[in-house]
């Protein structure tokens, strides 16, 4: 059974496919409706309706950007939680593997720069009214392959035809896989880029396919604020985005919903865990029980999150290696799918809309028709996954530094020399401020990148040099 057919002739100029309804996929669709209508959307989504997970998330300031120009900006402030909601500006780090009270470690000011927290479930329901006429949502509808035409040239514009887990098939002139970490469309991709290199440098792309277990996991949870109040009215997750670490643990929690919830995302990492294969579900849910002793060696603010985070889920962190790659004829890759990472940026939903706005914008453009397809995909892969690598990068470093198993930087021990006022030792002293220099460093890299709004303009200029316009 066929779903869909290309459209060719005086209609529409090529129809496209996004394989999964995810934040990237949506904001993908919504970008191309908005600059051109006229574009047939077909978006198959896996389970049986547009869902995400029930937990906190941020979006850096440069999301606005697209939010403005997508004319979404106005709805999503009123799920926002905003600075003077919060109660502080930018975040604070501490040092909490001790007990009795841990300390200080730095301040990140960001002032009108600061992570923007709201709830994943407001912003996909937003997203989800916002889909264009021109799209239409197919639930239950897992990919398992897909097949390129034998020729994609001028003179051969036949489509790509997809098959899903159901028995039935699909056709369309571009293909984006937007379906996350374990993506069919890379997988697909890959495979028969593998079975067609035959240059002298020959590597195995077969071993972009599958991700790797980071050695992290992560336990998500959401506390009500008043519940969390009356266990501890003073912590400091309840005003403010706080990170309490520790050697191979840490805690990040911030308030959302206009400040009625706390979102808690609890890590453990033991990096010699890193490669190895995980058994059992990558996400699951999980007793309260499994958490509680696991932090007991925090301080006070933080084991009252812990013992307050009833059934929290359970993620298996895994990541992808750098793929060489995220584009091949008229198919691409966009978020999860082309660069998983790991949540200590708070970045992947973000690379993810930059994907899908700079994307979005290339396959709209009137100067993009289908022959051109190829070269517009490839103007996108230009500019965006020099960037992305970059931040998934470091933000697998950077989570290291974070629970102190960062090679090449302090391990976390104690040493009782040269204390000072705070019992806090030289060789601590002196590792935390050299870490805490170099995550600002990059802190400041993430946040003085070029905005989406200017990466476009750079990929609209390439398309316009490409066609001589």
């Amino acid at each position: 059974m066929s779903i869909s057919q290309p459209s060719y002739g005086s209609g529409p100029k090529f129809r496209v496919a996004i394989c999964g309804g995810g934040i990237g996929g949506l904001f993908l669709a919504i970008t191309i409706g908005k600059y051109d209508p006229s574009i047939p959307i077909d978006l198959y989504e896996a389970h049986d309706s547009i869902e995400t997970a029930g937990v906190g998330i941020t979006l850096w300031w440069q999301t606005k950007e697209v939010l403005r120009e997508l004319g979404l900006l106005h709805e999503f402030e009123q799920i926002f939680t905003t600075i003077a909601e919060a109660g502080q500006s930018g975040q604070t780090i501490r040092r909490s593997d001790i007990p009795d009270g841990g300390y200080f470690w730095y301040q990140r000011y960001s002032g009108d720069r600061t992570p923007i927290p709201m709830h994943r479930q407001h912003m996909v329901g937003i997203l989800e009214k916002h889909l264009p006429t021109s799209c239409t949502v197919y639930s239950k509808k897992r990919l398992v392959a897909y097949t390129e035409p034998e020729r994609q040239d001028a003179d051969s514009m036949s489509p790509t035809i997809l098959e899903f887990a159901d028995g039935t098939t699909a056709t369309a002139d571009v293909l984006i896989g937007a379906d996350g970490i374990r993506s069919t469309v890379r997988k697909t991709l890959f495979e028969i880029a593998a079975s067609e290199n035959n240059s002298d440098d020959k590597i195995d792309l077969n071993q972009y396919i599958e991700p790797t277990f980071t050695g992290m996991t992560i336990y998500r949870s959401l506390i009500p604020a008043e519940t969390l109040r009356m266990e501890s009215p003073v912590n400091r997750s309840l005003t403010a985005l706080t990170s309490y670490s520790g050697k191979g643990k840490s805690i990040v929690s911030y308030p959302i919903s206009k400040g009625a919830l706390v979102n808690v995302a609890a890590i453990i990492s033991d990096p010699k865990l890193l490669g190895t294969h995980y058994d059992g579900h990558w996400v699951s849910e999980t007793a309260s029980g499994e958490l509680i002793g696991r932090f007991d060696d925090f301080e006070p603010d933080a084991r009252a999150l812990i013992k307050l985070c009833e059934k929290p889920s359970k993620w298996a962190l895994h990541i992808l290696k750098p793929l060489p790659f995220w584009v091949r004829k008229r198919v691409a890759l966009i978020g999860d799918a082309a660069h998983a990472m790991t949540p200590h940026f708070g970045a992947g939903a973000g690379q993810a809309i930059y994907d899908a706005y700079v994307l979005g914008r290339l396959i709209a453009h009137p100067l993009t028709k289908l022959p051109r397809i190829p070269e517009a995909l490839r103007i996108y892969e230009e500019i965006r996954l020099p960037f992305a690598r970059e931040v998934a990068s470091l933000s697998f470093s950077t989570g290291n530094m974070y629970v102190f198993n960062a090679p090449g930087y302090y391990d976390g021990t104690r040493k009782k020399e040269d204390l000072d006022e705070n019992g806090i030792g030289a060789y601590e002293r002196e590792g935390m401020e050299t870490m805490r220099q170099e995550i600002l460093r990059r802190w400041e890299f993430v946040e003085n990148s070029r905005g989406p709004l200017e990466t476009w303009k750079e990929a609209e200029s390439k398309l316009q040099v490409l066609t001589n316009y």
